[in-house]
């Protein structure tokens, strides 16, 4: 009955829009005085609720009655301005706008500098239907973060997870990158990493970006798998027949290598035609970067304590282009790329101390690692009498290739004893000379090559039909998109032992990689040349054994293959009345999952007992309503408000059926393909203000009631198999599980303002806010025996820091420029312990990072960037906050150029 009502309501909204065919239309382009596009400048129709906003091309276009009309158009940092336009019945009428800046004898500084990159990101913020913080191009320029990832941790609410010292992967209002999905161009793009879906935007560049946008509470024409939130990575556009070419050229330094780096990027744009019918844009970047890490990590439970030296050459290469047509003002086509490829190439350098076997391993791995994502998508809009057409398909594919990764160990009897008196920087002494290496025999060699895919295909429709009621604007817009994803990950791993013959670690020794290993505090000595060990293993493999259950078992283990198929559907609403706006609607989505890979029985003996194939697959659906409110306090400031439900599929480590079955032990770990997805209730409200001079003030609080909430739960004492007929009566089985419920609670405020209303502080602005974020979740108690299996405790979420803020003050002068930025991320569950004592934390971090131009003339501009000016390291503590057992230090590092625009 429901349904039918619904359906009567859209019948009668889309006969309403068919009504009105014989209303006007009015399109066109918004710009500044310099020609650039203004996106989100406000159009409006005087004494009516009618109004449009200007997209991320400056580019307009609404639907209005016909008749002598008044319109203003608005944009923060400029004037408003106010004209006139007689339009009739059917018209199609093209109307381009020039604003002129609000500060116009300094238009040439503050336009093109300071204001301009917020400006494009505020406007668009204020006049969009859902909560969403958006980072245009220029604002990104502004700070020193070479990735997608470090640009996003300027965003109220948005931590990341490093790698290496370098942003990596992204999280939202507490939750964990799992929660969050990624978008390039509106359209899901997979991950290159085989066990989980969400993307390592480190892989991104910045530069290839024209804006993120950060959307908090969804709308139904969103995908509804993002509890978190949605991040959608748009790419650039060519703008005018005037063609633009920008770039950067540029060096850097490592501190802690002592090495350079380089960083080139040129982007070409233009359109042609008499009415510039047809735009091009080519952009592509390239960044080199060596660095490396100098690094302690201490195994509590087995009192052992590793020295870490990392190595890393780095690089990033990203491609992007842009082609549209437009046929004439209603219909266009368009065609988008984005190629990125992210190499790293790793040498990790090792003593693990073991005082309780009285003996030192010395290792070093060789790694080389490549990620990369393309994304193809090409699509139509087309602008009819009475309603709106856009369709799309996409093409994107991740892969993450390891053709090669050699790890080889040796091993020396000798005695330690260590301190941890000083918890930071524990002691070490030993009974003979550590770093000799003729003490050093042959222990393993480990040679392994990986790959993962994952490709999505995917098309989408969607059709917009503007109405009106009396003099309330409305429009009813509905759609449907399918998407097939295929993923696969499949590994090759060799292990060798000594069958004899093989020299000690002094035939292999290579030289020193640095002159002070942490300050100085430890000593490395020659470390082990992995690469002629693996000159020695070619010329003589009769001396090494394959270790054949091994190497089956591994292989295994990880390798799986998996398929899922989404179809989707959705109606929403958006109502104008005065000065409320209401959008609501619903969106479903139904899954259909399936997974193939490989058991593994280890028996009793200790041996590898059998290898058997298993699959599994699931089906679920999602209703997902979604209603939004925003109140127009006055025409600089909002009141918004949001009920929205949304879910997170599991991901691909907890679903995959394999399973590691230890008879030896007694204990199995398997999948779950029949876990279903966690699945949220969110509210949010937000009240916010903007300056004209271009600025916000704003101030939210959040609440998301998580159900089937996923967690690690132990069955003690499980028939195995679970169903069915069991093959080993009693064993204790670990398996993700749907359940539990979990809470998260958050407050936001954030203020960006130029100081123009102080005295002797005009040239100055500051960026600040901060996010307060608290969760519990409830899982199965680390204390439950065989007895007592259904005890509970509750947890923080893992991923959720309490306080993370960022903060900035920046200059911005006629020519020279300079910026201070301050990162603060506060601490975090890292990883669930067998007891409360074990449970690893990452410790709270905070960053300093400067940036300074000078601007030559008005095509070249000169920069140097520094970033991690106080040395933060990474730093992970167990059971409690004195109890390091990880610590990794990076130094500061830095770049310098120029940057042109011809």
């Amino acid at each position: 009955m429901e349904l039918k009502k619904l359906l009567i309501f859209f019948i009668l909204m889309c006969g309403s829009g068919i009504a009105m065919a014989q209303r006007g239309i009015i399109k066109g382009k918004i710009s500044g005085q310099q020609n650039e596009p203004l996106a989100g400048a406000t159009l409006l129709v005087n004494g009516t609720t009618s109004s449009t906003a200007a997209d991320l091309n400056g580019d307009y276009q609404f639907y209005v009655n016909p008749g002598n009309l008044n319109l203003t158009v608005r944009y923060l940092g400029y004037r408003d301005t106010t004209i006139n336009v007689s339009l009739t019945a059917g018209q199609l009428k093209i109307i381009n706008i020039t604003l002129k800046s609000r500060q116009a004898a300094l238009e040439g500084v503050v336009v093109t500098g300071y204001t301009q990159g917020q400006a494009k990101a505020l406007n668009q913020q204020k006049n969009a239907d859902n909560i969403k913080n958006i980072i245009a191009a220029d604002q990104i320029g502004k700070f020193p973060d070479p990735n997608a990832a470090e640009a996003l941790q300027r965003v109220p609410g948005v931590t990341i997870e490093r790698d290496q010292g370098e942003g990596r992967y992204v999280s939202l209002r507490g939750l964990a990158p799992q929660f969050t999905n990624t978008s390039v161009n509106g359209e899901q793009i997979p991950s290159p990493e085989a066990d989980v879906r969400y993307v390592a935007l480190d892989a991104i560049p910045s530069d290839q970006l024209a804006s993120i946008e950060v959307s908090k509470a969804l709308t139904p024409d969103m995908d509804g798998d993002a509890i978190g939130g949605s991040i959608n990575l748009i790419t650039r556009s060519a703008q005018s027949k005037k063609p633009t070419i920008s770039g950067t050229l540029g060096g850097g330094y490592n501190n802690l290598m002592r090495k350079g780096n380089v960083q080139g990027q040129l982007q070409y744009g233009q359109r042609f035609g008499d009415k510039e019918q047809f735009g091009l844009l080519l952009n592509s970047n390239y960044y080199q970067n060596n660095l490396g890490s100098d690094g302690i990590e201490r195994a509590i439970n087995d009192n052992e304590l590793e020295t870490r030296d990392y190595e890393l050459t780095r690089t990033r290469l990203g491609l992007s282009s842009a082609l549209d047509y437009r046929f004439n003002n209603h219909h266009e086509v368009y065609f988008r790329t984005l190629y990125s490829r992210f190499t790293d190439r790793e040498w990790r350098r090792r003593y693990v101390f073991k005082p309780s076997d009285e003996e030192i391993e010395k290792l070093t791995k060789d790694r080389f690692e490549a990620q990369s994502v393309l994304s193809l998508n090409a699509g139509a809009k087309h602008t009819f009498k009475s309603f709106l057409l856009d369709y799309e398909g996409q093409y994107s594919y991740a892969e993450q290739n390891t053709p090669y990764d050699n790890e080889a160990a040796f091993i020396a009897g000798i005695p330690s004893v260590l301190n941890y008196a000083d918890t930071r920087y524990p002691s070490i002494s030993t009974d003979e000379d550590y770093k000799n290496n003729s003490l050093y025999s042959f222990d393993e060699l480990g040679m392994g090559n990986t790959i993962a895919k994952d490709k999505n295909l995917t098309a989408k429709v969607n059709v917009s039909v503007p109405y009106k009621i009396n003099s309330s604007d409305g429009l009813i817009k509905f759609g449907g998109k399918v998407r097939s994803k295929n993923k696969s990950y499949s590994i090759t791993q060799n292990t060798f032992e000594n069958l004899g013959g093989v020299p000690n670690l002094n035939q292999f020794a290579g030289s020193p990689v640095k002159d002070k290993f942490m300050g100085g505090r430890y000593d490395l000595g020659n470390p082990l040349d992995i690469s002629s060990l693996m000159r020695y293993f070619n010329a003589n493999p009769s001396q090494f054994e394959l270790q054949i259950a091994d190497k089956a078992a591994d292989e295994a283990l990880e390798s799986f293959e998996a398929s899922e198929d989404v179809y989707a559907g959705y109606l929403m609403g958006r109502q104008q009345i005065k000065k409320l706006m209401i959008l609501g609607g619903v969106r479903y989505e139904r899954t259909k999952v399936s997974y193939s890979s490989k058991d593994v029985i280890i028996a009793a003996n200790g041996d590898l007992e059998a290898i058997r194939p298993v699959t599994g697959s699931s089906v679920y659906d999602f209703v997902l309503p979604q209603l939004h409110l925003k109140y127009e306090l006055d025409k600089f400031s909002n009141l918004r408000a949001a009920v929205t439900y949304s879910y997170a599929r599991p991901n691909f480590s907890e679903i995959i059926p394999s399973q590691e079955i230890n008879r030896e032990d007694r204990v199995a770990t398997i999948g779950n393909a029949n876990l279903k997805p966690v699945k949220a209730l969110n509210y949010d409200l937000m009240a916010e203000h903007y300056f004209g001079s271009v600025g916000i003030a704003s101030a939210g609080l959040f609440y998301k009631k998580l159900d089937n909430f996923i967690y690690r739960r132990t069955i003690f004492n499980s028939p195995y198999p679970t169903t069915g007929t069991p093959i080993i009566p009693r064993i204790d089985i670990t398996q993700s599980q749907n359940g539990n419920d979990a809470d998260v609670l958050g407050a936001e405020i954030a203020l960006q303002r130029r100081l123009s209303f102080i005295p002797f502080l005009d040239d100055f602005s500051v960026y600040l806010n901060y996010t307060y974020t608290h969760s519990k979740a409830r899982i199965q108690s680390r204390e439950a025996n065989e007895g007592n299996a259904n005890v509970t405790e509750e947890i923080r979420l893992p991923g959720q820091a309490s306080h993370v803020g960022n903060a900035s003050v920046a200059y911005e002068g006629k020519k020279f420029s300079a910026r201070l930025s301050l990162n603060f991320n506060g601490s975090y569950l890292s990883e669930l312990g067998g007891t409360k004592d074990e449970d690893i934390f990452i410790k709270n971090r905070m960053q300093l990072d400067a940036t300074a131009g000078y601007a030559v003339n008005n095509r070249f501009r000169l920069f140097v960037e520094a970033l991690n000016l106080t040395n933060q390291p990474l730093q992970a503590y167990q059971g409690n906050s004195t109890q390091y057992i990880q610590r990794e230090f990076y130094s500061y590092w830095m770049r310098f150029g120029v940057k042109f625009n011809l």
